[in-house]
């Protein structure tokens, strides 16, 4: 068995619609993708950093500009770590509301912002909130990402979740090829910090490799 690509609600072959958000791949083998919405956050993405590089765990860290441009040294630990980096748009604004024109200056400005603290042009897009809409799209297109959603959400930004309550989520729902939806940035991080290293624990006895979204995409393009 190979791999498919899961876009939008449906299967579908990565060139039939290269601008569908990818939700996650289908395949054989035991991998996930950790990501990491909302920051660099100065207290607490140095501490996932530390909680990864202890476990040898790759990471995708969807920023945004704004906070880029507020913590670039935080920003260049991810990237030193090794790192894969996404974009997030500049201010994690209601998407519903802008143009296709706000979008996509949304994205460039990211996207200046990354590579001015990195030198790293980042290759894929998550919208604040996954609000896709036709503007969204032509935006996205325009400037050549890839937009990538994720397949399981445990909603670690809710104050109303314990670290239990984030373990449990993606543990219940969490398959081969999933990628998982966290936050580095926002206002219940110490109880995503408490449920990470648990997971990385109790994924990996279960035999999962934790990947970056690229590998998993390369995954993808190696077994489709």
């Amino acid at each position: 068995m190979g791999a498919t690509l899961f876009v939008s609600q449906w299967l579908c072959p990565l060139s039939a619609s290269a601008y569908e958000p990818i939700h996650r791949i289908d395949t054989r083998h035991k991998v996930v993708a950790l990501t990491f919405d909302d920051g660099p956050d100065p207290v607490y993405t140095p501490l996932i950093l530390e909680t990864l590089h202890k476990n040898h765990v790759p990471a995708t860290f969807f920023v945004l500009g704004s906070q880029v441009d507020k913590y670039p040294k935080v920003m260049q630990w991810i990237e030193k770590a090794g790192h894969e980096i996404g974009n997030h748009g500049y201010h994690h604004y209601d998407l519903n509301k802008l143009t296709e024109q706000e979008v996509y200056d949304e994205i460039k400005q990211t996207e200046k912002s990354i590579l001015r603290t990195t030198g790293i042009l980042a290759q894929h897009y998550r919208p604040p909130g996954g609000v896709i809409t036709h503007d969204v799209m032509n935006a996205v297109q325009t400037s050549g990402y890839d937009i990538i959603h994720w397949s399981v959400d445990p909603r670690d930004w809710s104050l109303a979740r314990t670290s239990a309550a984030i373990v449990n989520s993606v543990k219940k729902n969490v398959n081969s090829g999933d990628i998982v939806l966290f936050h580095d940035g926002g206002l219940n991080q110490k109880q995503t910090l408490a449920a990470l290293q648990q997971l990385i624990t109790d994924l990996r006895s279960q035999g999962y490799r934790f990947v970056t979204v690229s590998e998993l995409l390369d995954e993808f393009d190696s077994n489709g």
